[in-house]
């Protein structure tokens, strides 16, 4: 692993530094820590099964003694990697002002963007693996050019390439002095990548005292003259209170030291070496969980290896004389069929190890006891035995609280890791650029970094704001204007956003969480009605549940039947506006025959009046014609001599 690859752009403030001193530093640690680094090997050892020394070897074959290993350690790793697995975590942004909500989701999205090119998830299981073994794990964070733009790299340094300061005395190294990483490389590919040193570069073949630890592997390649090959050391030290970087190797700087290019949200310079411990003893020498297992696991293999050879081997107690042929004897013996003559009268007797073994099997189950109690829980690789799987689960929590220390060591290095991404993101990534997202399963969206906004850009984005989007025509003639291209904003701008970096867990981490969920569920088939199906999807661990209440928030329908029943729906309405207008006309019509049948109505009544109108006056007329051609009645005088004249 090597950072030669940096960006050229990337050089910073010199440093003047001699050679000496670094190299002092390296054979300081290479020494100090080389107890620590011969027991951590010896724990890998174990975990790979090669728990017996050429020395033991040799001892059992000289008794003839069966060669047991019963390798309790890996499998109680591998759980706890299995669970690192599933307690994965994801770096969420938030803003630490109200005005940069939508740019901390952009950021957000361009931390997990990194993420995922790197594989981190694979980088910290790696790292995680030497932490629980070796107990050290580390994470380089830096910048390469790739395909002329600069990208955010995140390599996992393994633990036999890995040094550090022996004077540190915290899990996570902050109070080291230096810190570094041993590397060998060809020397055909170092000329390559540091042009011009040529004379430092055939200089290292001078000699170098070294450890196996930071040695080349295979080791039978160091043999091999016709492959020729240095040891790099790329070396991260504090220089006058700021941290400084540079290449070297034992003939010379194959990269002159210079202040580190990698600088945090303030401006100081930052190691791009991100480390962590398991657990640390008096001395300053870490070491992981294995370490705590390796009494019992001798233990064990020894008492299983002797119970076996107990039960394989016979005593026999003989006076002299009663056996003819000892060798005979030796061989019928040991054989499941022998058969052995023997004088009468004389004592001959055969005498099983049944006894003796079955008190060596009594301590190996002790053994076993202890590995379980000493290291890993038994829980935390599943107790077959446990009677449900609730109560499975209660007992990877109490497993859980016992290793608790090294997972929250593991969770503080990602967590640093997504801060040291962060901020290689904020200094190195000004130019343009689109992000992919795929946080849905389904869909693929693309997040813009850095976008320059036109000014026509900025009118329409504050016309849609006020709820006024402008018509494509005055979108057109906006774009038409000269004035309108001028870049007045950046959208997206990183380098300036001001985040809070938290880290969410994964789906299944939480006892408590399920428990919650089984009581609604129980709740749900007690009572239907009272527990919504919404609350049973909050509370539970499936991974996609945000989709799925975002479908049940819709009616369940898919984004794609979503359109065509809007589009449908709108075809409607225009259907129903066309009926609507056809309908009224119609009425109108209607109301204009009517109207008419109104006035022949009203033409005809007034023909009728006229005619009976008619008829009145010329009966009136007839009337008066009959009056005027009757005769006057003759007139008589009254009794009383005045004349009344008859109405």
């Amino acid at each position: 692993m090597t950072d030669a690859t940096l960006d050229e752009g990337t050089a910073s403030k010199a440093v003047s530094v001699d050679l000496s001193v670094l190299i002092d530093q390296f054979e300081q640690a290479e020494q100090d820590t080389r107890e620590e680094r011969e027991l951590s090997e010896r724990d890998r050892d174990y975990y790979d099964g090669k728990q017996l020394s050429p020395e033991e070897l040799e001892a059992l074959n000289k008794r003839r003694q069966p060669v047991v290993i019963s390798n309790r350690i890996a499998p109680k790793v591998d759980a706890l990697l299995g669970h690192e697995r599933r307690m994965r975590t994801d770096p969420r942004a938030y803003p630490r002002t109200p005005k940069h909500e939508e740019e901390a989701q952009s950021a957000t999205d361009a931390i997990r963007y990194v993420c995922d090119e790197n594989k981190y998830s694979l980088v910290r299981s790696e790292a995680a693996g030497d932490l629980f073994i070796e107990g050290v794990g580390a994470v380089s964070i830096a910048v390469r050019v790739t395909h002329g733009q600069r990208e955010v790299s995140i390599t996992h340094i393994p633990w036999d390439r890995f040094y550090r300061d022996p004077c540190s005395r915290r899990k996570d190294f902050s109070d080291a002095g230096f810190m570094g990483v041993a590397i060998w490389m060809d020397e055909a590919d170092a000329l390559r990548e540091f042009p011009g040193k040529e004379d430092a570069i055939s200089a290292c073949y001078s000699g170098w005292i070294e450890s196996e630890t930071f040695g080349d592997r295979p080791k039978v390649q160091w043999s091999d003259t016709k492959r020729k090959r240095i040891r790099v050391l790329q070396h991260q030290f504090k220089h006058k209170g700021q941290w400084s970087t540079a290449i070297f190797c034992k003939g010379g700087y194959l990269r002159d030291p210079q202040v580190s290019p990698y600088v945090d949200e303030v401006g100081e310079p930052q190691c791009q070496i991100v480390a962590t411990s398991a657990y640390i003893d008096r001395e300053n020498r870490r070491y992981g969980v294995v370490r705590r297992m390796i009494s019992p696991q001798d233990e064990i293999n020894k008492r299983k290896s002797k119970s076996l050879h107990l039960l394989n081997s016979k005593q026999v107690i003989y006076e002299k004389g009663a056996v003819p042929d000892l060798e005979r004897m030796r061989r019928e013996v040991a054989r499941p069929d022998g058969a052995i003559e023997v004088k009468p009268n004389m004592r001959f007797e055969i005498v099983d190890g049944l006894a003796l073994a079955q008190g060596q099997m009594a301590l190996l189950q002790e053994a076993k006891a202890e590995i379980d109690a000493s290291g890993v829980n038994p829980a935390i690789e599943g107790d077959a035995s446990a009677p449900s799987g609730r109560a499975q689960e209660m007992m990877l929590t109490s497993g859980l609280a016992e290793m608790s220390g090294l997972f929250e060591a593991l969770r503080m290095m990602s967590w640093e890791v997504y801060r040291q991404v962060w901020y290689r993101i904020r200094q190195y990534w000004t130019e343009e650029r689109w992000v992919r997202v795929t946080d849905d399963e389904r869909n693929l969206r693309w997040v813009s970094i850095n976008k320059p906004v036109q000014q026509w850009e900025q009118v329409a984005q504050q016309a849609e704001q006020s709820g006024q989007p402008l018509a494509p025509e005055q979108l057109q003639q906006l774009q038409a204007e000269p004035m309108m291209q001028r870049v007045v904003a950046t959208q997206n701008q990183l380098a300036e956003l001001d985040i809070d970096l938290i880290l969410e867990d994964g789906p299944d981490s939480v006892t408590i969480q399920s428990e919650q969920y089984e009581q609604l569920v129980e709740l749900k088939k007690a009572d239907p009605s009272a527990i919504p199906t919404k609350a049973i999807i909050e509370a539970s661990s499936l991974r996609n549940k945000d989709q799925i209440l975002e479908q049940m928030e819709q009616g369940g329908i898919p984004p794609q039947v979503q359109q065509q029943m809007q589009e449908m729906q709108q075809a409607l309405q225009e259907a129903e506006q066309r009926i609507q207008q056809a309908e009224q006309k119609a009425a109108d019509k209607q109301a204009d025959i009517q109207i008419k049948m109104a006035e022949l109505q009203l033409k005809e009544a007034d023909n009728v009046n006229r005619q009976r109108e008619l008829g009145i006056e010329q009966y009136r007329a007839e009337t008066e014609r009959m009056q005027a051609l009757k005769p006057e009645p003759q007139q008589t005088p009254p009794s009383s001599g005045v004349f009344v004249e008859q109405q």
